[in-house]
């Protein structure tokens, strides 16, 4: 049993150990704990951080009356004719630069914007591969706000010394950068008023507002970071009027915040206050003028009413999760219906050719594998980085021994408490803000109470080990708590929490207690839903921008077609199109089916058709790519070689791939395909939703997958196959 072992520790008594016995009874309330991670930075809460609600494409059209506000993609077209523009006016105030390519045109581009007297804000929006911004940007002495969004690359130290020399700059955005550290040069930047930073989980936000001591800060927004808690320096923020922590995971206020004397706004919303009264009574004093919160009773709304008379107060409604604010789907081009009598008409074909370029030529990144949160936390296969860091920076959680030479070290800054000789003492180690959840437990060490010793324990769970995933389960049986660690297989250490304070009771230990596990849950509750709320919202809002884009291609397309394909509306020219298609692969029809007959197949039906090769060391999984060294196998255990086709409907591509014993495939799991086995001449066919449950099953990282193909083989031509293909389409 769990107290026995909290018995054995010095600090508890005998009269503690019936308080504690009796306190875990508590716990078993609590179902078992567990956690997953999301992407959760929705492009919509990006643009309220963006100055750029009106921004104008430039286009060899926009006139000197538009030219206020303009995006230009960062091409040497594009600058060329923003230079042409500025020669003929002077109004440009704010612009938004996006699609960086390296070149002497993107040096040409801020010396033209040195000259832009106007220019009050520069917004620099995904540029892949942007490292550095030229030193010409130090010209603009009149610049006000920059804003910098989903530039992972930017060397920020440059950065902020070359803004540092202008007195004019007051506000800055930094959404979405993944930063992990805001370099010493940002407290040069004397004149800042206005700082808002976003969705940059990794980031230390203690050193982070440390940092802006020397400023004269008066708003502070930090919401969408996974926060835990405010850092206690915020006191030292003196000036500070607009405090914003919204979409958090914040449950309590320091006390500190009761010294922001000038604090007139403080919006809070979608956190998890444990008590909204006592956290928000926490302000009574200041100067608060706006106030904003989740749903609360109508007599807590009164009492905080009370506490503050002369503010205007804003409670969110929860219900229903997040607004998504998307608007409906576009209504297709009309047009005649197709009729077969009309194909007399004429034989065009120039658009078809045309068709595939428009409508099939990029993957869909955004088609994201779309297992819910407790549905990935509960399968090894996935980890945080596939949902989170996309670029693969995140190395994962890893556990640190307490040992007596640590309690000395002042680069440490996790639990000192003291251990016994044979305790096996450790912390969990999550990077950044990425497991707010976690940090529910901040001050508490974990003591293992299982059969492994100290040098074990190091070997199998510490030492050159970092873990996809960590969470918590609670047995209330056994009355034990569990640190649940995910790797190529879920490892349960068994363990308890010590929260000891000396000059507390252990009454109030019991309360932390319970306390922290309620904070526990609810992170990982918010978590979840907004994970889920995310992926819902991406799915509206791929199929609206592919609406959009399919629009703007139609109308492209239209210009390839003769006369006699104008007259259908989208369906009947698609119709039309698989009449064109079928009529010329009629020759082949009968032919039987091989890899130099479908090639030939291929072209009729203006499918991409390639072979490729894969070598790789070791498996590898993620919602976009899946690499897999694949032994296949019959039911009755024999192993055979097989050609392996791999095709996407979606996208009209078809690849071929050796599949000798140990070799190799390459799928996108983020669209959707259809995998043919070829086993002398005859045909499997498995569903990509087929094919990925089987490799998952079996999955590896370091070996070839044994892939059971239960499926009879049948032999086809040509007709009959693109049959089978066609009722994935």
């Amino acid at each position: 049993m769990l107290y026995k072992r909290i018995l054995k520790d010095r600090l508890v008594t005998k009269k503690m150990y019936l308080i504690v016995k009796n306190s875990l009874y508590l716990l078993k309330i609590f179902s078992c704990m567990s956690k997953v991670k999301f992407l959760f930075l929705p492009l919509l809460f990006i643009s309220s951080f963006c100055f750029s609600q009106h921004y104008i494409q430039l286009e060899k059209t926009t006139t000197c009356e538009e030219a206020s506000m303009l995006s230009i993609y960062a091409t040497s077209d594009d600058v060329r004719q923003l230079d042409s523009l500025m020669n003929q006016c002077d109004q440009l105030e704010y612009i938004r630069i996006k699609g960086f390519i390296e070149g002497p045109h993107w040096v040409k581009l801020f010396s033209i914007l040195e000259h832009c007297v106007r220019l009050k804000g520069i917004e620099l929006f995904y540029n892949d591969g942007l490292k550095k911004l030229p030193k010409t940007i130090k010209q603009n002495k009149q610049l006000r706000v920059i804003s910098v969004v989903g530039n992972r690359q930017l060397d920020y130290d440059d950065l902020f010394k070359k803004l540092s020399g202008l007195d004019s700059l007051q506000k800055i955005s930094l959404v979405d950068n993944k930063l992990r550290e805001i370099p010493h040069s940002f407290k040069k930047i004397k004149g800042l008023k206005q700082l808002h930073i976003s969705g940059n989980e990794g980031l230390d936000y203690k050193s982070l507002v440390a940092s802006l001591k020397e400023t004269d800060i008066e708003e502070l927004s930090i919401p969408l970071n996974s926060l835990s808690d405010i850092p206690a320096e915020i006191k030292e923020l003196s000036e500070l009027k607009v405090l914003d922590i919204r979409k958090n995971f914040i449950s309590e206020l320091p006390d500190d915040i009761k010294s922001l004397k000038k604090l007139e706004t403080f919006k809070s919303e979608e956190n998890i206050f444990l008590n909204v009264n006592e956290e928000l009574s926490k302000l009574k004093g200041l100067n608060i003028k706006y106030l904003s919160f989740d749903d609360v009773k109508d007599d807590e709304l009164n009492e905080i009413q009370s506490v503050f008379p002369n503010a205007i107060i804003k409670k969110k409604e929860m219900e229903g999760g997040m607004e998504d604010n998307i608007k409906e789907l576009a209504p297709s081009i009309e047009g005649k219906d197709f009729s077969v009598v009309q194909l007399e008409g004429g034989e065009c074909d120039l658009a078809i050719k045309q068709y595939n370029g428009l409508f099939l030529g990029k993957n869909n990144y955004t088609n994201i594998d779309s297992l819910g949160f407790y549905e990935r936390l509960n399968s090894v296969k996935y980890s945080y980085n596939e949902k989170v860091l996309a670029d693969g920076r995140y190395e994962g959680v890893p556990l640190m021994l307490h040992r007596k030479w640590m309690l000395k070290s002042t680069n440490v800054h996790y639990p000192r408490y003291k251990i016994k000789k044979g305790e096996i003492a450790f912390s969990i180690c999550p990077d950044g803000n990425l497991y707010p959840e976690l940090k529910a437990f901040n001050g508490m060490l974990w003591v293992y109470v299982g059969d492994k010793n100290k040098k074990d324990f190091n070997k199998a769970y510490v030492q050159k080990r970092n873990w996809k995933d960590v969470f918590l389960e609670f047995d209330a049986v056994n009355e034990t708590f569990f640190v649940v660690l995910k790797g190529d297989f879920t490892e349960k250490i068994p363990a308890y929490p010590r929260y000891v304070n000396p000059q507390s009771s252990l009454k109030h230990a019991k309360l932390q207690y319970a306390k922290k596990f309620q904070m526990y849950e609810k992170r990982l509750d918010l978590r979840s839903h907004r994970f889920n709320k995310e992926i819902e919202r991406q799915k509206i809002k791929n199929e609206l921008r592919k609406q959009k884009i399919a629009n703007k291609n139609w109308s492209r397309l239209r210009s390839y077609m003769c006369d006699f394909e104008k007259s259908f509306n989208r369906k009947g020219w698609l119709d039309y199109r698989e009449f064109h298609i079928n009529k010329n692969h009629i020759p082949l029809d009968t032919l039987e089916f091989n890899l130099l007959n479908l090639k030939e197949s291929c072209k009729v039906r203006y499918i991409n058709y390639k072979k490729s090769e894969v070598s790789s060391s070791k498996n590898i999984i993620n919602p976009v790519i899946g690499k897999f060294l694949l032994n296949f196998k019959q039911s009755s255990g024999n192993e055979f070689p097989t050609k392996v086709l791999v095709y996407y409907p979606t996208v009209r591509k078809l690849t071929v791939f050796n599949g000798e014993f140990g070799s190799g495939i390459e799928v996108r799991p983020n669209l959707d395909f259809v995998i043919i086995l070829i086993k002398e001449g005859a045909l499997c066919f498995y569903t990509g939703k087929e094919f990925m449950k089987e490799v998952r099953s079996g999955f590896s990282e370091k070996s070839p997958i044994d892939v059971v193909v239960s499926k009879s083989f049948k032999n086809y031509d040509l007709k009959s196959f693109w049959k089978v293909m066609n009722h994935f389409d």
